[in-house]
């Protein structure tokens, strides 16, 4: 998880924030303007909705009519997001701690101890709050992953017809699979050249001798199209034939040895090298499908109640 990420996950988690954690969460805030809705009697106040604006950020209420647009989407998803939680509690199932932990963790680990409390404290999060906030995500996964996920399939029919509707976008220009050997100096490669142009096995003196991370695969880079390679190394490998071994090629990393494996012209890549693709595309459009009716049919059963005149009146400061 990269560092970006890992603010990025501290804002996506507390643009909802943990369930009543508004600066009123009781019924009588309404007397005082504070209340925006409530889900099945659970109250959701101003204090809701301005922790998810800290996240979100106010580019989004550049104006009056996009502002009042804004904030009705954002407490539409916040009673979503209520109704999710409701239903996994009366699920009776738990979240595993140690599962809410390893998350949390893995997020502070990008900071150092003190770097991510000093983040907290300059976004003014709550720390507390937002560990009950990854628990309560973690909740609605799990309950997704039941509910929803567990229940999608795509049949070897609709995979097909995926693939006819859309061959232009499995479209690849010409291909190469490269392998490569890295040596430190010019002279050590050199010498090892010399080796391969013996009869040495390219894969072997990879194994052996290189110094490039891929080393254990013998030196496999895998496949390239024209343009994704430096154009320094491209220029040297599109001449190769299948099993040459190239010039010394030297870059800030080293030098390099090439060899060629496989050529293969450009055209519409084949079904069976893009099953899994279609596959998780068709699952991912299902899955969004189904949520949506989903969350429709959990709005139709609940008792729910906006107070919209109350949105007139969120403070930003």
């Amino acid at each position: 998880m990269s560092r970006p990420l890992a603010a990025g996950l501290l804002a996506a988690l507390l643009s909802f924030g943990p369930a009543g954690c508004g600066e009123d969460s009781s019924p009588g805030a309404a007397l005082f303007g504070e209340l925006l809705a409530e889900v099945n009697g659970e109250p959701i106040t101003v204090g809701d909705l301005r922790a998810a604006l800290m996240a979100d950020g106010k580019h989004m209420l550049s104006s009056a009519q996009r502002r009042g647009e804004a904030l009705r989407s954002l407490l539409e998803q916040m009673v979503e997001r209520r109704l999710m939680l409701q239903r996994f509690r009366e699920s009776g199932e738990h979240v595993d701690e140690g599962q809410v932990r390893a998350y949390v963790e893995a997020v502070a680990r990008q900071y150092g101890p003190e770097g991510f409390d000093a983040v907290l404290r300059e976004d003014k999060i709550d720390r507390e709050k937002w560990v009950q906030t990854v628990r309560e995500t973690l909740e609605i996964e799990q309950l997704l992953g039941r509910e929803i996920y567990s229940k999608l399939s795509a049949s070897e029919e609709e995979v097909r017809a995926y693939y006819a509707r859309n061959r232009e976008r499995f479209r690849v220009g010409r291909r190469w699979r490269v392998r490569q050997i890295v040596a430190g100096t010019e002279e050590a490669a050199e010498k090892l050249r010399a080796r391969l142009l013996q009869g040495a096995s390219f894969e072997q003196v990879a194994r052996s001798e290189s110094q490039g991370p891929e080393r254990a695969r013998g030196g496999d880079l895998g496949f390239f199209e024209s343009g994704e390679l430096p154009e320094s190394i491209e220029a040297v490998i599109k001449y190769l034939d299948e099993g040459e071994v190239s010039r010394v090629v030297g870059s800030p990393s080293g030098y390099h040895l090439f060899q060629v494996t496989e050529r293969r012209s450009a055209g519409i890549r084949p079904l069976e090298s893009v099953r899994e693709e279609i596959m998780g595309e068709l699952l991912s459009q299902k899955g969004r499908e189904q949520i949506e009716r989903w969350l429709a049919s959990l709005k139709e059963k609940a008792s729910i109640r906006y107070h919209w005149r109350n949105l007139d009146h969120v403070p930003l400061g």
